[in-house]
């Protein structure tokens, strides 16, 4: 089984993330009800669907959720190199490829603590750095045009904080028996993009209309230039891996998301659309964007190694 980690401070997008990924796999759950299935704990479930509520709802989610003490922990299972169904629980995943997505709060001071001794840590937050895949979130709307908005103090700590948390996930890596599990594969996350400034979006040459149809390169070469401009350390850190050992760092994965906006009384709502054919409704929000972050996960499964996963 392998394990992904998501990176993201408070107010980056972490909690309305962790909603519409709840969201997306509720649609693949009704669309591909006999190709792919999702677990997760009781008390994991209540949180995703009060988060969920709150996005259906038309609210931004105010879940203060505790991500040291309660990090969320949810299975995805695939089979064939897509959606396979499997029966959680004993040995009914046996001939599944699975893969633990994990939500946990790292603060900046484990991290430092952890940069000069690794043994200050608890076993928890060991499990959580264990993952070769790694899903840092970037606020968009933190992306003032330069030369500001690179300068914002609240996004240069972040930028070294992610920085460090990389060098550490590495660092587990490369102690790794086996060799499979030495790569680390970033899939970047950039939230809030529809609050992305139009400057900005001009500075990192962005193509017009949503990500969805952007070409291929255009996301990369997009999200290669956020990295650059406004993530220095970052950047600098993967760099580094890249030249010492090729072989650890995969190439950056980019995906982009962000809500759909209505006028309200109290000010902005997000907005919903019908959740056919199951009925209900949903937020409305880049759907295909986390589809294909979900594929993207069915198909690394299946060259993760299970000795990144202790559980």
């Amino acid at each position: 089984m392998g394990s992904a980690l998501v990176l993201g401070d408070r107010g980056s997008g972490l909690t309305t993330f962790v909603g519409l990924l709840y969201a997306a796999q509720l649609r693949l759950g009704t669309e591909d009800q006999d190709e792919f299935r999702f677990s997760a704990d009781r008390e994991t479930i209540r949180q995703l669907e009060s988060i969920y509520g709150e996005l259906v709802a038309g609210r931004f989610p105010e879940w203060d959720a505790d991500w040291e003490t309660h990090p969320l922990s949810f299975l995805f299972a695939f089979r064939s190199g897509k959606f396979g169904p499997v029966n959680f629980g004993g040995n009914g995943d046996r001939g599944f490829d699975t893969v633990r997505v994990r939500v946990g709060g790292i603060s900046v001071e484990e991290v430092a603590e952890l940069a000069e001794h690794d043994a200050v840590l608890e076993e928890s937050t060991r499990h959580l750095l264990r993952s070769p895949v790694v899903l840092p979130l970037l606020d968009a709307s933190r992306l003032r045009p330069p030369p500001e908005g690179p300068k914002d103090p609240v996004l240069a700590r972040y930028d070294r904080r992610l920085a460090t948390t990389l060098e550490v996930v590495d660092r587990y890596l490369l102690a790794e028996r086996d060799r499979r599990a030495r790569t680390m594969h970033p899939l970047f996350v950039v939230t809030k993009f529809d609050l992305c400034p139009a400057d900005t979006l001009a500075a990192v040459h962005a193509p017009s209309g949503p990500p969805s149809a952007w070409p291929p390169k255009a996301r990369e070469t997009v999200g290669r230039k956020i990295l650059d401009l406004f993530f220095p350390v970052t950047t600098l850190v993967l760099l580094a891996m890249e030249a010492r050992r090729s072989s650890t760092v995969a190439a950056p994965s980019w995906f982009y998301s962000g809500l759909r906006l209505t006028s309200g009384p109290d000010g902005p709502r997000v907005a919903r659309r019908s959740r056919l054919p199951a009925g209900g409704w949903e937020p409305e929000y880049p759907f295909e964007e986390y589809r294909d972050l979900i594929e993207l996960l069915a198909r690394l499964a299946h060259r993760l190694p299970g000795s990144n996963d202790p559980e």
